[in-house]
């Protein structure tokens, strides 16, 4: 069993109904950690993902650590409210959980997450802060910097908005931005069109009407239901086959009823649809024509944007924090409304309903767009410069590794440098018992670095039978007096005459001999 690296990974949340956008995230990454990691995943309660964690063998701990929001919100009274969460129950417990599971690495999900990763710190555990939400920029956003620059080794955001509000000297050269991706293999694309003719069927919606959808685990007025709702009453008093669907699980009921009274108002409650929650995400994407994001403030990334994309569905969305660096990555800044401009959301949906071949373009193009830009092997390839980054600065374990063949290498500014030999290896201060055993897949994955240590001298090699008999017969020419040597079978007999001749006595009579008379 290869000997990995542990690493405790700390979810601020585990909801029991449903995942959110920073759930899906986290346990995305988790799993694409595993070839390189141990990995342990800790919950505040049982949930979604920690049965999820559970079916891919990762373990599960619960263990409910207290939130702190005034980090995200950036807030006066942030260091007051650490220091008395820090007098409760709750602190030695984290501490004496990760005393002991012993990680090498301690990954903290959120800035809503920092007392694991204030923990982590003091016991000298290395911490990688992922951050999937930009921080509010207030008066005190610098207090919210300085608390993250000192806990985490390394900053990980899932978009250039996130990091905005952390680009100080100190975090700068310890931050990197690694953008959700997902798994191709759990699509099914073949089963699209089935699940597409399903859920319509489900949902009352024929084949020549238009579903236009709405996306949010979470539904509150930062992810703008009601903008939706104002563009799909002005859509459908002028396309009369445009239908409407909204999936989601309102956290505020008075807001959401508000949303929808501005249907009811018009009598067109009719052409609306609600899913509350929808794991499987496959049977959703495909039944729409149109997908529309308007949330109003920055999101961290849009992960429903980037689904409907990789659906091959057109996307209209207000260009805020990440839905904007998505829009520009994927070439969708025509479908990007500014933040608030419910004309703007109209416009373009009606634009893609009024001409069919422009709507299935857009489409086809955002499913090679997103995948160039966010597919799964870019994201390995910023998973490995992730790995490489900790070895570099020595927030893995410093020790020499090898795979299943006989190669050690060292890990050295993100490369994998060969030894060249075993006393090349004890130059450097190892020896083979120190000596880690990594998946083949890190060996292979990381790039290579100039081997460490001379080469070893050339082995003489094993001498051929036929050149033994060359030097055998050589030998035998230079005690004949270097003659030359016999070529053919005529020509030795010929040889073998003239020396005979040479050396032939002369022959008597033999003795006895009787004549005849």
């Amino acid at each position: 069993m290869p000997l990995k690296p542990k690493l405790l990974v700390f979810s601020h949340i585990c909801s029991p109904q449903y995942v959110t956008g920073a759930e899906k995230v986290l346990m995305f990454m988790l799993r694409e950690l595993q070839p390189y990691f141990t990995c342990t995943l800790v919950v505040p309660t049982e949930g979604v993902i920690a049965q999820q964690a559970r079916a891919y063998n990762i373990p599960v701990i619960c263990h409910d650590v207290p939130l702190v929001v005034p980090l995200y919100l950036a807030l006066p009274h942030l260091m007051g409210e650490i220091e008395s969460l820090q007098r409760t129950e709750a602190w030695p417990a984290l501490i004496e959980l990760i005393r002991r599971e012993q990680p090498d690495v301690a990954l903290v999900n959120t800035t809503v997450h920092p007392l694991p990763a204030i923990a982590a710190k003091m016991l000298g555990v290395p911490v990688i802060w992922s951050v999937m939400e930009a921080i509010r920029f207030t008066p005190h956003t610098a207090n919210s910097a300085a608390l993250i620059e000192h806990c985490a080794d390394l900053v990980v955001g899932i978009s250039e908005a996130t990091l905005a509000p952390l680009r100080t000297p100190g975090l700068l050269p310890k931050s990197i931005i690694i953008p959700p991706s997902w798994n191709p293999d759990a699509l099914h694309p073949e089963s699209w069109p089935e699940l597409r003719a399903i859920r319509r069927a489900d949902l009352g919606v024929a084949d020549h009407q238009k579903l236009v959808g709405y996306i949010s685990a979470s539904i509150f007025d930062a992810k703008g239901l009601d903008h939706f709702m104002q563009m799909a009453v002005e859509v459908s008093e002028r396309f009369p086959d445009a239908l409407f669907l909204i999936v989601g699980n309102p956290t505020d009921p008075a807001y959401f009823e508000q949303c929808l009274e501005r249907a009811r108002s018009r009598d067109l409650m009719g052409k609306f649809r609600w899913i509350r929650f929808e794991e499987n995400v496959e049977t959703i994407y495909p039944a729409m024509d149109i997908t529309v994001i308007p949330s109003i403030e920055a999101e961290g990334f849009g992960m429903t944007a980037l689904e409907a994309m990789v659906f091959g569905r057109p996307v209209v969305l207000y260009g805020a924090g990440g839905l904007a660096e998505i829009a520009g990555a994927t070439g969708n800044s025509a479908y990007m409304a500014r933040p608030g401009d419910t004309g703007g959301l109209f416009a373009r949906v009606w634009s893609l309903l009024g001409d069919p071949a422009r709507m299935a373009a857009a489409g086809a193009h955002n499913a090679s767009a997103v995948q160039a830009a966010f597919g799964i092997d870019v994201y390995r390839r910023r998973i490995v410069h992730l790995v490489g980054l900790l070895a570099g600065r020595g927030v893995l374990p410093p020790s020499p590794v090898k795979g299943t063949g006989d190669t050690v290498y060292r890990f050295e500014n993100g490369l994998l440098r060969p030894y060249r030999t075993g006393e090349a290896l004890q130059a450097d201060g190892f020896s083979y018992e120190q000596v880690r055993e990594v998946s083949d897949l890190l060996i292979a994955m990381l790039p290579k670095g100039e081997p460490i240590g001379s080469l070893p001298p050339p082995k003489r090699g094993r001498r051929s039978r036929t050149a033994g008999r060359r030097r055998v017969l050589a030998r035998a020419r230079r005690k004949r007096g270097r003659r030359r040597p016999i070529r053919g079978i005529a020509a030795g007999r010929r040889r073998a005459r003239r020396i005979g001749a040479r050396h032939r006595r002369p022959r008597h009579p033999r003795r006895g001999r009787k004549t005849k008379r």
